[in-house]
């Protein structure tokens, strides 16, 4: 489903959408919140957090520009996590029962929907994949070969500071440039700048 496209959008669900524009920092909702609504990003970037038990604030997805995040909200009353703009961004809000409505009377629309999740159960699984590797270098190496896929280019470039890059793949900053250097001496990587280019994919 191209949420973005509002103009496509069934009349009921296109009337009931809102947009909402957030400064670095902004908290859209809070976890235990009611459940109201789905988002997609139309621009920035935000930070979706989940507090343990003990308080411990723990990142479980970095949402940009054309993605979606909140859908379980669709089969919740509360939201399990809270979510942070990290940059000024711009939101679209889809009302939980236009949006129902609208699945259960477009079966296309439906499936794309469902595509959607599909695609989003696979990053968990990559993420998971991720968390398994011990190896603190072998698991920054294997980040690095998900982000550029099966790209031609092997360029990665971040858009947040590595301290955050480092919290996403479950390692500390020193960590993270630790592993970094030793990828590096050993040929794997090259770094400029706020690039790293991948040159060895057999090392390490």
């Amino acid at each position: 489903m191209d949420l973005l496209t509002v103009d496509r959008l069934p009349p009921i669900l296109r009337s009931a959408i809102a947009t909402r524009q957030l400064v670095a920092g902004q908290r859209l909702f809070r976890q235990g919140d009611s459940a109201s609504a789905v988002f997609v990003i139309e621009s920035g970037r935000l930070k979706i957090v989940r507090n343990t038990e003990e308080g411990k604030p723990i990142t479980i997805e970095i949402a940009r520009a054309g993605e979606s995040f909140a859908e379980s909200a669709l089969f919740s009353e509360f939201y399990s996590y809270t979510a942070i703009a990290e940059v000024t961004s711009e939101v679209i809000a889809y009302p939980k029962q236009p949006l129902l409505s609208t699945l259960r009377d477009r079966p296309d629309l439906a499936e794309d929907f469902m595509t959607l999740l599909v695609r989003k159960n696979n990053a968990l699984i990559v993420d998971l994949e991720l968390q398994s590797i011990k190896a603190a270098h072998r698991r920054v190496l294997q980040y690095l070969q998900y982000l550029v896929g099966s790209s031609d280019s092997k360029v990665v470039s971040f858009d947040r500071p590595l301290k955050d890059v480092a919290g996403e793949i479950g390692l500390n900053p020193a960590t993270l440039s630790r592993a970094l250097t030793r990828l590096e001496n050993e040929g794997a990587i090259a770094r400029e700048l706020n690039s790293i280019i991948l040159q060895d994919f057999s090392a390490a």
